[in-house]
Formats: structure tokens, sequence, C-alpha cells
């Protein structure tokens, strides 16, 4: 199935804006060799998804990308280093993604979000930029922290959860806000009807 076809027919998919972001950064820092392992170890499903030759690995940021592809990716780019910390590894991803992300449609969310509590109340509308289904329900918003859930969300991959919630925990540092922490008290992979991430600032 290509690229484009998938994001024809299929619900769960990331854009692959953030995706170039994380990647490129992990060439940097890992080399092309790395890329080249990530291939040969991913599964044969998605193999055909990925040219360690071409850059960024062959990801387009103009197209969507299924939740499980993204997540396998992101866990074998980790298992190829060998990455002590998934956590860390995360976080370092999201980041890359977020802050690659920020030079094309996020520069406008950011410019009327200009506060974390006023990117809280656009929950919706960030989530959209990158997601193509899932629902945002803000939960609660107090000066130094806001819950969010997400429910509507098909092909839940733990992975992608995960980066999802580092990836707005970014955004609220992008903002200006300091020492941010984030976490899930709710998720799918858990059992539970929807995701639910806590975002917590300074």
């Amino acid at each position: 199935m290509t690229v484009e076809m998938a994001s024809a027919t299929t619900k769960g998919c990331l854009l692959g804006t953030p995706i170039v972001g994380a990647v490129d950064d992990y060439l940097q820092r890992h080399g092309r060799a790395a890329g080249h392992e990530v291939r040969a170890r991913m599964p044969e499903a998605w193999k055909g998804w990925i040219d360690p030759h071409a850059l960024s690995l062959g990801i387009m940021g103009a197209r969507w990308y299924p939740y499980p592809f993204v997540g396998e990716l992101v866990r074998t780019m980790g298992a190829v280093v060998h990455t002590p910390d998934e956590d860390a590894f995360l976080r370092q991803v999201a980041t890359a993604g977020i802050d690659g992300a920020v030079n094309t449609a996020m520069r406008v969310l950011l410019r009327y979000a200009v506060s974390p509590t006023a990117l809280a109340a656009r929950g919706q509308e960030s989530w959209n930029l990158f997601h193509d289904t899932g629902k945002v329900t803000i939960l609660s918003v107090t000066a130094n922290e806001y819950v969010s859930q997400i429910t509507e969300w098909p092909s839940h991959d733990v992975t992608v959860c995960k980066l999802s919630m580092e990836a707005r925990r970014r955004l609220i540092e992008r903002t200006g806000a300091r020492h941010v922490l984030a976490r899930r008290d709710k998720c799918v992979a858990w059992g539970h009807g929807g995701c639910v991430t806590r975002v917590r600032w300074s």
C-alpha cells in the first residue's frame, strides 16, 4: 500500500511534517548508517515506505502516515541506537519534530496562542494540524496546568500516544513556559476509553 492510498482509505494518520523534523535530527545525531539500519530492521510491511538514500529517509512532510507505521519507525530508531531510556528518547524525537514543524503551520498557531493557557484553549486546533482524527476535550485549565483528553482516535499506537504527549509538552515550552512536565493519566493502551494527558509548567 502506498502512502497516498493509506491516506485516502485509512483514518488514524500523522502528518509527515513533524516526522521529517524528528528523522532529520536523528540522522544528524547518529549518521546515515543508522538510517540504513532502521530500514533493515523495520517489519517487511513497512520497509517499502523508507528509502535510506533519500532525504529524511524518504518521509514527505505533506503526506499522511498511519500510526502503526510511525510507531514502528520510532521504536526501531530507538532500538538501532540502543537507547537506554525510552522516555528520554521519545522526548527528544517529539521535541525535534515540533521544532521542525514550528517553521510551517505551527508558527501561525503560536502567533495567536502566546501563553500556555491560550495554547491549551486551542487544543483541537493544534491537534488537527498533525492528526487526521481524534477529538480533543480540555478537561481543566489553570494558570500552571491543563488536562486534555483524546477520544475517537482509531488505530491507537502507544508510541504515538507518548509522542503526542511530549509534543504537547514541547508546544507549551515554545510559549516560554519553564519546567514543563507532562504525564499520561489514562491511556487506551491501559484499557481506558480515551487518553488523558496532564501538562504542568511554571
